[in-house]
């Protein structure tokens, strides 16, 4: 196969917090040239003024998507680029079909890991269903396997620190959770690598952490003295309840819970490493670099 001395890479679902990261690495790149879609593209307006063409997207309208996708030949296609349960799966389905359409010849598809409780996430169905379009579009395609990231704790590391307890409902379970910026760089190493390396990656942090382990590194680097407690899941959504969390982050807390207990999410590969030329971050870094946020929040915590 012919290689691009300079492929247009475009990121699908820039808006969220993930896909706009990625697209300000890409632009760090002088050769690079960006596409950033998004249902409201006027979100993206400072993207635009660094040198992304940005571009609205509609994944319920067909020619919206051809006209967004034109040009582009690499294709990142993050989670937030589909939206409503029911219709994600559609939705991605017509998202590849257009990038086919217009010339798109690789994807690069974002998920996290795929052992959620499938009564409330469809990951394992989508990541299928992608697959499936991409092969009989005969579409390149690559899959990041993108475990938890470490920043979706903060909100229950701010509360811990309020209240000196750690409510868990699976302490001895592990997860590798991941640094969002670590996530971010491997997403961008990974669109513009020549040539995209296929088949499935694992975004992982260092370590799978117990919740015991967590706790610790959360005292030594805040000089706390937070308590680990182990609940049932029922006493768990009760505590984060009456702590003011939303039923959505509730929900959330117990999946992690979940996910950690079975022991199902992936370790660390090296391809972290490989793909950026550093280690992926641990969560000591990660709480050193927000660690006068977190103090300093006062908020109700919120996803």
């Amino acid at each position: 196969m012919t290689r691009l001395l300079s492929p247009c890479l475009l990121v699908a679902g820039a808006h969220d917090p993930l896909g706009r990261r990625v697209v300000e690495l890409l632009l760090r790149r002088d050769e690079a040239e960006v596409i950033a879609t998004s249902r409201q593209p006027v979100h993206l307006v400072d993207l635009a003024a660094r040198g992304a063409r940005i571009r609205g997207a509609d994944p319920d309208d067909a020619a919206s998507l051809d006209a967004a996708f034109t040009g582009a030949h690499r294709l990142l296609l993050l989670p937030g680029a589909a939206d409503g349960s029911w219709s994600r799966r559609r939705q991605l389905q017509a998202m590849i079909d257009a990038a086919a359409r217009v010339g798109v010849r690789t994807v690069v598809y974002a998920a996290q890991i795929e052992v959620f409780d499938p009564s409330l996430m469809t990951v394992a169905r989508e990541c299928e269903t992608v697959a499936q379009a991409c092969e009989a579009r005969n579409l390149a395609l690559s899959v990041l396997r993108v475990s938890w990231p470490m920043e979706r704790l903060f909100p229950r590391i701010i509360l811990a620190l309020r209240c000196g307890k750690w409510f868990s409902s699976a302490p001895q379970g592990r997860l590798p959770y991941v640094a969002g910026e670590d996530v971010a760089r491997t997403a961008a190493a990974v669109l513009r690598a020549d040539p995209v390396p296929p088949g499935e990656l694992a975004i992982t942090g260092p370590q799978a952490l117990t919740a015991e382990a967590l706790v610790n590194s959360i005292n030594i680097i805040f000089g706390a003295s937070i308590d680990l407690v182990p609940v049932s899941e029922e006493a768990l959504a009760l505590h984060l309840q009456v702590s003011g969390f939303p039923k959505s982050t509730v929900r959330e807390a117990l999946i992690i819970e979940e996910v950690s207990k079975r022991g199902l999410a992936p370790f660390s590969d090296g391809v972290i490493e490989q793909m950026t030329g550093q280690p992926p971050r641990s969560i000591e870094a990660v709480l050193v670099e927000h660690r006068l946020d977190l103090l300093l929040s006062t908020s109700t915590p919120r996803l």
